[in-house]
């Protein structure tokens, strides 16, 4: 018994310290976890698989200026209103060096069948991930939805946005336009 609760012990103290590790690793100024994952959308995004170092870093050819990572769950309501404001966004920089990736993480069949349908019906262009698994969750300590990674051309995480309301704590285009290069525009979000 007391190898048991000994052998316990070890292993949660090995996946609390992974989790820590993990967590250290997604702050603002980190380099971001590297990731390849399918695309829901292939046809509208042009992609079957995102490759992270593909789009930014030192491998990238050309690497994007800036890239926007979300995580979403087909329930969670700021969600639906973040993602079409990051599809406006991405209509008018893409061809400034905007990227927008989208990452699902619902597992159940029926969800997953609203996840389709609801990319169908907006007309994401961008790539929407299937995280059926929770790994890229994990893997980026992402607890709450919306939980957006805003990563500069190095990969590194410029900043970390958790929850979606645009009146209590707006997008920070100003600071995405700089990045971008480009003119300070003021975009609507709703």
């Amino acid at each position: 018994m007391r190898i048991f609760y000994e052998s316990s012990i070890v292993v949660l103290s090995l996946a609390l310290m992974s989790q820590i590790a993990v967590a250290e690793q997604t702050h603002k100024g980190g380099q971001a976890p590297f990731f390849f994952m399918g695309s829901y959308n292939p046809e509208a995004s042009g992609t079957k698989r995102v490759f992270l170092d593909r789009l930014v870093g030192e491998k990238a050819k050309p690497a994007k200026k800036v890239l926007l990572v979300t995580f979403f769950d087909i329930d969670c309501k700021p969600c639906r209103k973040e993602l079409p404001f990051l599809q406006k966004l991405y209509e008018r920089y893409k061809d400034k060096g905007l990227m927008v990736l989208a990452v699902n993480c619902d597992y159940l069949p029926e969800k997953l069948a609203a996840v389709e349908k609801f990319i169908i019906e907006a007309g994401f262009s961008f790539p929407v991930l299937k995280d059926r698994f929770g790994a890229l969750r994990r893997r980026y300590g992402v607890t709450n939805f919306p939980t957006m990674f805003i990563l500069d051309s190095r990969g590194v995480i410029a900043d970390i946005r958790i929850g979606y309301n645009e009146d209590k704590m707006p997008f920070p285009l100003a600071d995405v336009q700089r990045m971008l290069g480009v003119a300070p525009k003021p975009a609507k979000a709703k």
